[in-house]
């Protein structure tokens, strides 16, 4: 038979939580982003009763135009906000643009008006709420397939592999969410591996946190839909981990894995390796899950290493 591979799917976040709250956080629905519920927070919520409040940042969440008319009139505003050393306006300015970025309409005007430029200095920031944030709004704004290709032609991949070096756990989950979503895109796929992005993914796939590793491993599973990424990421090792996180007891890692597998599995070196790692066993074992996704993509993972699964 064929070597196949999985099908992608754009995996979106949920609306940003505000900075005080972040542990909190919920992984949303994957195949479509949800809209935006309530406007975002003010001062007080977010930590800093005393933070002044600018009547730029007053949007109207009926209003179409939103962050959109804002943008156009004073961008260069709030870039110098998101390069300001008060920690409260990169907040401020990151948050919003996560919130708005739900929006499916919002999410190429943002892009089209400069909000990458925004983000890029947010994305340096040495707090990690602004860093979560900004690696939230990247997230969002991946979703859309056109933005997929602006994002990757004004440096978000960059940004994307720089954050994937944070220490912050909530960080590292929605950068690997975000180059998930850009691994979508054919000519983003080898792009991400010229910017340096497999080594950091694999490691993080090996992360004691489930969340983590779950975005890595989705992440490499779109990667390898390439020639050159499914044997790059073999040889940098990430057969290991993930054949770990496939016999892992929470289904939404055990059935990325399985996933990623199916999609590494059709390079022969890579067959090789993964039956000398036990890969067959642990696959057969999947078959038996009672979660239909991970079952399925541990069956076609083994048709293409030309094991039954019986």
């Amino acid at each position: 038979a064929l070597a196949a591979r999985a099908l992608e799917a754009h995996r979106a976040p949920p609306r940003v939580p505000g900075a005080s709250d972040w542990a909190q956080s919920t992984p949303g629905p994957r195949e479509q982003p949800k809209r935006a519920l309530a406007s975002a927070l003010c001062p007080g919520d977010m930590g800093n009763k005393g933070a002044k409040q600018t009547d730029e940042w007053e949007i109207d969440e009926e209003d179409e135009n939103g962050i959109s008319e804002v943008m156009r009139t004073q961008l260069s505003r709030l870039i110098i906000y998101a390069e300001s050393s008060d920690v409260q306006l990169q907040r401020d300015v990151a948050e919003k643009l996560a919130n708005e970025a739900v929006k499916p309409a919002r999410q190429v005007q943002i892009v089209e008006l400069g909000g990458l430029e925004l983000l890029l200095p947010l994305t340096h920031s040495e707090d990690h709420d602004v860093q979560r944030l900004s690696a939230h709004a990247l997230a969002n704004l991946s979703v859309n397939a056109e933005n997929q290709i602006l994002m990757a032609d004004k440096g978000g991949i960059e940004m994307l592999v720089h954050l994937l070096g944070s220490t912050n756990e909530a960080v590292q989950r929605q950068a690997s969410k975000a180059i998930a979503n850009m691994a979508v895109n054919r000519s983003n796929k080898e792009k991400i591996n010229e910017c340096g992005g497999l080594d950091p993914l694999i490691s993080l796939a090996g992360s004691k946190s489930d969340s983590v590793a779950v975005e890595a491993i989705a992440a490499l599973a779109n990667l390898a839909v390439n020639d050159l990424n499914e044997a790059e990421i073999a040889r940098l090792g990430g057969l290991a981990p993930i054949l770990d996180c496939a016999q892992s007891s929470n289904p939404d890692l055990s059935c990325q894995a399985a996933r990623a597998l199916r999609n590494l599995s059709c390079n022969q070196s890579n067959k090789e390796e993964i039956l000398k790692l036990d890969g067959a066993r642990i696959l057969q074992k999947m078959t038996t899950s009672k979660h239909q996704r991970t079952a399925k993509q541990a069956a076609r993972a083994l048709v293409n290493l030309n094991v039954t699964d019986g």
